[in-house]
Parts: C-alpha cells; sequence; structure tokens
C-alpha cells in the first residue's frame, strides 16, 4: 500500500520538475494483509477513501511545458497555467486528506498528517512558482530562474513525504480492510 502512495506523490512533484507528464495505467495496489473478513465497515469506508485520493493524484498526471514554444506571451501563459493544475490537483488532494480525519483509530489520522504536512508545504511552494510567473511581465532570466528553484523546493518537499511514507505505516486493521475497499483492489 505504501508502495503507490509513494509513486503517486514523486509522480506529482517530479512531472512538476522534469516537464513530462507520464501516463499511468492500473490501479493502487495494497499490501499484503492477513484477515480482511473481519474488517470494520468504517475501516473499509476509509481505506476506500483513502485510496482514492492516491487514485486522483496519479490519474492527475503532472505539469507539461512546452519547450518548443517561441511566442514568450504563450509560453508564460502555459507555465502559468500547468502551475495552477498542479495547484489544483494538491489543493483537491490536500481536502480529501483533510476529509479524511477524525479516522476510526488515531494512528491513521497520524498517517494523514504526516502525508498531508509536505503535501502542503510542496503546494505552497508551486503557488509562490505561479505567482512568480504571473506577476512578472515577462520570462526573464531571473524569473525563470525563481521558478525553477520554488519547483526544485517544491519536489524536495514531496520527496521528504515520500521519506516519511517509508517509516509510517497504517494499522494492521486498515491494511486489512485495504482488501475490501473497491479503490484499493488492482
Amino acid at each position: 500500500m505504501k508502495r503507490w502512495v509513494v509513486a503517486a506523490v514523486a509522480l506529482v512533484g517530479l512531472t512538476g520538475l522534469t516537464g513530462c507528464a507520464v501516463p499511468v495505467a492500473g490501479k493502487p495496489t495494497p499490501g499484503p494483509t492477513s484477515s480482511a473478513a473481519g474488517a470494520k465497515p468504517e475501516v473499509v469506508r476509509w481505506m476506500n477513501n483513502f485510496c482514492g485520493v492516491a487514485q486522483y493524484m496519479v490519474a492527475s498526471g503532472g505539469v507539461t511545458f512546452d519547450q518548443n514554444q517561441t511566442d514568450p506571451a504563450a509560453a508564460k501563459k502555459s507555465i502559468s497555467d500547468n502551475l495552477g493544475r498542479v495547484v489544483d490537483v494538491l489543493d483537491v488532494v490536500l481536502h480529501d486528506l483533510d476529509e479524511l480525519t477524525p479516522a476510526p483509530t488515531p494512528a491513521a489520522d497520524t498517517a494523514v498528517e504526516i502525508i498531508s504536512e509536505p503535501l502542503t508545504r510542496a503546494r505552497d511552494k508551486f503557488v509562490s512558482a505561479k505567482s512568480t510567473v504571473d506577476g512578472a511581465p515577462e520570462l526573464t532570466a531571473d524569473v525563470f530562474s525563481t521558478v525553477i528553484q520554488d519547483m526544485t523546493e517544491a519536489v524536495t518537499v514531496m520527496n521528504e513525504a515520500v521519506e516519511k511514507m517509508g517509516v509510517v505505516s497504517l494499522p494492521d486493521e486498515f491494511r486489512d480492510a485495504a482488501a475490501q475497499a473497491e479503490n484499493c483492489e488492482s
């Protein structure tokens, strides 16, 4: 289960930095489970929503920049629009993660918090990059450098989220419920 959440976080961040949108097929796959038959309905619902957030992140792709753009005004608009899409995706993800709290078990709230905090900081950096583009009369080397710096910091923070995911896991009852949650099936 951690694998697909990590992939989703990395996908949104890395495509923003590299400028390549990569289509992703399939659905997140939960990790091994022990006894799915006994999962409580509220835990199954929570896991279904949690996996749905990850699916949304994966399906939303990333930012694409037309590197062959020769019109400066069109390039500026394209960059602003694409940064806006990343911010919109992160806004939806953060809203949906917030809706998962309070979870049926406090340990799951901790997992949501650990994911949300760096995603919020990354979102703020993407907002800063978009504001820089939107506020500049034209895309100069200095403006572009500032935008790249903000995007690099956003990706760094998203990588931090990936690292934190390696340390935190959901309780067994949540992993067991993933086998019954439609959004968690492969």
